[in-house]
């Protein structure tokens, strides 16, 4: 009888097996859970990298576009925990109260740049918890428009259009998910 000889890696496994786990832990996806995408992943570049305006001071169509929103919003929903409809509605009204509390000009940019400021407060708590609340991705997505605001305009004519870009395209994607 030819008995043949399983080859061992330094590891001890035999190679077959220790090839298929290191190429498991390099797409990050060991006990069947694959590695959550990271924003600039997902949106094809260095998210908001240049901003919400392009030199002439117009929006950038992108942040609004159905075809950069989707593959952000399927992120969102197909990760853990996922994203839930209540949830962006949560985040989304703390945005428009404050938008709509400048329109009314009850208070200004200035008195309403704290309330915007403790968005970002809110994401990493709900992320930080013991049982997440919010995914990953949404947490960033949060953040780094927190941190891209620095002017009313910001707010108004860039975060504001792209959350609600984000928000009108989610609506049918969270609809299918509760049936």
């Amino acid at each position: 009888m030819n008995k043949q000889k399983h080859q061992h890696s330094k590891s001890g496994f035999n190679k077959p097996f220790a090839q298929h786990f290191q190429q498991m832990q390099a797409s990050g996806s060991s006990q069947g859970h694959s590695r959550e995408r990271s924003l600039d992943e997902v949106w094809g570049g260095s998210y908001l990298q240049n901003g919400y305006f392009d030199g002439n001071g117009n929006l950038l169509e992108e942040l609004v576009r159905r075809d950069k929103l989707t593959p952000l919003i399927e992120a969102m929903i197909n990760s853990q925990p996922k994203l839930t409809s209540s949830q962006l509605r949560r985040f989304f009204q703390h945005c428009r109260a404050i938008e709509t509390r400048i329109l009314s000009q009850t208070s200004g940019w200035e008195k309403q740049k704290a309330e915007f400021l403790k968005l970002d407060a809110a994401a990493a708590d709900a992320y930080g918890k013991q049982e997440k609340k919010i995914p990953k991705i949404f947490h960033d997505f949060i953040q780094r428009n927190v941190a891209a605001v620095k002017t009313e305009k910001d707010f108004m004519e860039g975060f504001l259009k792209h959350f609600e870009a984000l928000v009108g395209f989610a609506t049918q994607h969270l609809e299918k998910e509760r049936r």
